[in-house]
């Protein structure tokens, strides 16, 4: 398995392992006819832009993303945002999702030191997702009530996480 920072070249693969994970139920928000080319290159983008995006490749097949972005605007340059992992359903369950997300943490706090501020959102209902990010340093800061439709058509609380870099030069 390599981890690697993600390369344009690599928005085919990424689109397939969104719609492959967006197959099964509460794999990700979005749905399978959701999963553009179009999406996925807005986020690889700004990700490679001004943020970090990773994946993980098994004999040459993306198996899993990570990535975050800044949100371009000056007051909130010291934070990356709108931050989403996705592990292929064969890879689930294997720490896989751990040790990428590890790696993007890493990397922002040894490369990107002028970064203070990694958030994320997570479904209530989705709670291995929390119990992960809060291993890796995340912190539950707050619900949002009624805003997320789960697949089985509750609307569920978004949890909002955000992780602090150690590291942070401002």
């Amino acid at each position: 398995m390599i981890i690697r920072k993600s390369a344009l070249e690599d928005l085919a693969s990424i689109q397939q392992l969104y719609k492959d994970v967006a197959r099964i139920s509460g794999g990700i928000a979005r749905k399978e006819h959701e999963i553009s080319e179009a999406y996925i290159q807005n986020f690889l983008s700004k990700s490679l832009d001004n943020g970090c995006s990773m994946v993980a490749e098994e004999n040459g097949k993306i198996v899993a993303e990570v990535h975050t972005y800044s949100f371009g605007i000056e007051c909130f340059t010291h934070l990356l945002g709108d931050t989403t992992i996705c592990v292929h359903p064969e890879y689930q369950g294997r720490g896989l999702g751990r040790e990428i997300f590890a790696a993007l943490l890493d990397y922002i706090s040894n490369e990107r030191k002028d970064i203070l501020r990694v958030e994320l959102h997570a479904r209530e209902s989705n709670s291995g997702a929390i119990e992960l990010y809060k291993k890796l340093g995340f912190k539950v800061e707050g619900r949002a009530e009624g805003r997320v439709l789960d697949p089985d058509g509750r609307i569920v609380a978004d949890v909002p996480m955000g992780w602090l870099n150690p590291n942070f030069v401002q």
